[in-house]
């Protein structure tokens, strides 16, 4: 099954409109964007290797958990009913080899087509519902189609905080979760109103973007789609991996071929993979932190 890396906006920018923004569930698509350069390489994913109980050997995948936060700028230039969305998903399955994050691009490299794969897996039912307990907050996620889904008020996420899963069978696993920003430049791309908004200039000759804080063991994902002036046509994107170094450039090679005043939709993402010990299926949890903000700009 693919899936869309990025969703698709719509804009109030001097009323030109683009399109309806779609949900992560919403995403899958015949329409295949297939990247031949794409790496499948696990050298992104960290293994939890604290748990000391070694007289049981553990191989591969048994799980999948992301535990995903989106910022809009302004919701109102791209469809979205509400500025923040909070997700929580976690499933199970058989054991395989196969990893659900293969498809974010290696550190240091960036690629103008990119394909968000999901592996097919055999799911494994591990009861109608999970407890998640953080530091402060608590919350259910109920298990449906296949996988526990829960939908959380941004109020209820606790930060770089440790989080045990608790299921009904009294098994549980952990995972820590992330931080967003304090600022992110250029600034005029997280304007708010629509009368504002895609002012941002992005530049044909390299672009680069800042924020903090920053030095974590995160990795970073910068991705901008890009428009048509009357935001009638997706023209193309660029996605682009870095360190969690406080900056990145996107290099010019990548936005030459686009029209002045290209109306772009900017996604900035702090991912970070840890795979955690799961002894019942005698496998490894992967678990994905995602936090991504939306902004607008203009090519110029």
């Amino acid at each position: 099954m693919f899936r869309l890396l990025f969703l698709t906006l719509t804009s109030c920018f001097q009323d030109v409109s683009i399109m309806k923004v779609q949900d992560k569930e919403s995403l899958d698509s015949s329409t295949v964007i297939t990247d031949t350069n794409i790496s499948t390489d696990t050298n992104n994913v960290i293994s939890d290797t604290s748990d000391t109980n070694t007289s049981q050997i553990l191989n591969g995948n048994v799980g999948y958990t992301n535990f995903y936060l989106r910022q809009v700028a302004c919701p109102a230039c791209v469809g979205a009913q509400q500025e923040i969305t909070v997700e929580f998903v976690t499933k199970f399955f058989e054991n395989t080899t196969a990893n659900h994050t293969d498809w974010i691009p290696e550190v240091g490299t960036c690629t103008n087509q990119l394909l968000i794969t999901v592996p097919s897996t055999n799911p494994v039912n591990m009861g109608s519902q999970l407890i998640v307990e953080g530091s402060v907050n608590n919350f259910a996620a109920n298990y449906i189609n296949n996988e526990y889904y829960a939908s959380i008020y941004e109020s209820m996420y606790d930060r770089n905080t440790n989080y045990t899963v608790q299921l009904s069978d009294n098994e549980s696993f952990n995972f820590k979760s992330i931080e967003g920003f304090d600022s992110l430049e250029p600034y005029e791309m997280l304007y708010v109103d629509p009368s504002y908004a895609f002012a941002a200039p992005i530049y044909k000759n390299g672009m680069t973007f800042s924020w903090a804080p920053y030095g974590s063991d995160s990795s970073f994902l910068i991705t901008i789609a890009i428009y048509t002036p009357d935001g009638s046509q997706l023209l193309g994107y660029v996605a682009c991996a870095a360190p969690d170094q406080g900056f990145m450039t996107i290099p010019g090679e990548y936005l030459q071929q686009y029209p002045h005043w290209g109306l772009a939709a900017i996604h900035l993402a702090r991912h970070k993979v840890v795979r955690v010990p799961y002894y019942p299926l005698e496998g490894y949890i992967e678990t994905h932190m995602e936090w991504e903000v939306v902004g607008t700009g203009h090519i110029e």
